[in-house]
């Protein structure tokens, strides 16, 4: 008030010469003829103290929810808007963190465990299609070497065709009829199963002699033009406890790799050690790398045969991993002479489950 007085007594002394006692309020005081017409200035700052109270508590009322959202709200609003942009972009790969402690903090722990659920939603459903893919590519890999065998069979029936004895003939159908049954048993045990390790080994009885004819007629039909020799060592009827399945699909994919790499000539040893049943395949090519020997396990992996599309790149992943399921496993290493050589051993020892 005593601002607003000083005020009203300055313009009034000015204007009028006019002396106001102290005890006269200027509000009750009636000024004629000597007042000019500009007095409306003292008029506008009479009644700027009825403004200047709420201009102030806006201007205070402002700055103080521009100094909370600055605090408490514009961090963890950012840090939500960023994360929803990058989640409707199909992007995962972020954490969501914010360092306020209030709701939006809670609502930021909240988004981060719909974030993480999301990830690890997508990664099951990523890895399925990648196991489904993997499967499909070792399916139609396996599929491969049993029809080159019925492919040659039927090439042989070509060839000869009218000068086949009866008995050939027989022996022949007999051959390709096992060779149809082993693709129905093989087809029918792949398609109950979702990824590859879950292949469940099924032990049956078979003699070594078996055996070692099924892999020699396998692998005189799939080396074709190149020489082929298998060295059995070992009691031709000595039983052996396995999947005889499994043993033929790995026998089945090394001599179609020895096969491959193989200048003109393709080896086999059969023999047994220990309650182990070991194969071996070796070839005269340039044999393995060094790359190749650390990372032949690896599924899809090519060598240096990136570009070959008929060459999956699965035969040793799937090979490693049917024999580990047999109780055995895989070896690589290259002979003294050249070429590469492959091991695949199975556990032949009879067991109640395996």
């Amino acid at each position: 008030m005593w601002l607003s007085e000083y005020f009203q007594r300055w313009y009034l002394n000015r204007a009028g010469n006019i002396v106001i006692a102290t005890y006269i309020y200027t509000d009750d005081l009636e000024i004629s003829g000597k007042v000019p017409e500009w007095l409306w200035k003292y008029k506008v700052i009479r009644y700027s103290k009825a403004m200047l109270i709420p201009l102030w508590s806006v201007v205070c009322l402002w700055f103080t929810f521009r100094l909370f959202y600055r605090r408490e709200l514009e961090e963890p609003v950012d840090v939500l808007s960023k994360a929803s942009e990058r989640i409707l972009g199909d992007d995962l790969d972020f954490t969501v963190e914010s360092r306020s402690d209030n709701e939006l903090g809670a609502l930021c722990y909240s988004f981060e465990t719909m974030r993480k659920n999301l990830y690890d939603s997508n990664y099951q459903l990523w890895k399925s299609l990648e196991e489904r893919k993997r499967l499909n590519s070792a399916f139609s890999h396996d599929l491969r070497t049993p029809i080159t065998v019925l492919k040659g069979y039927t090439e042989l029936a070509e060839q000869f065709d009218g000068q086949l004895s009866p008995e050939k003939q027989q022996a022949m159908l007999r051959k390709m009829t096992g060779q149809i049954e082993r693709l129905e048993r093989y087809t029918e045990k792949m398609s109950g199963i979702h990824k590859l390790e879950d292949i469940i080994p099924e032990e049956s009885c078979f003699t070594f002699g078996q055996l070692c004819k099924e892999v020699y007629e396998t692998g005189s039909l799939v080396c074709a033009v190149k020489s082929y020799f298998q060295n059995n060592d070992g009691d031709k009827s000595k039983e052996l406890f396995t999947d005889r399945e499994l043993v033929m699909q790995v026998c089945e994919n090394l001599v179609a790799n020895a096969s491959r790499y193989a200048d003109s000539r393709v080896n086999c040893r059969i023999y047994t050690d220990s309650g182990k049943l070991y194969i071996t395949f070796s070839d005269d090519g340039e044999g393995f790398s060094e790359e190749a020997l650390r990372k032949a396990w690896q599924p899809f992996y090519r060598g240096g045969d990136e570009n070959e599309k008929e060459h999956f790149g699965l035969g040793l992943y799937i090979c490693r991993l049917l024999c580990r399921k047999c109780g055995g496993d895989i070896a690589l290493a290259n002979n003294e002479k050249g070429g590469g050589a492959v091991t695949a051993s199975f556990d032949i020892k009879k067991s109640e489950s395996r």
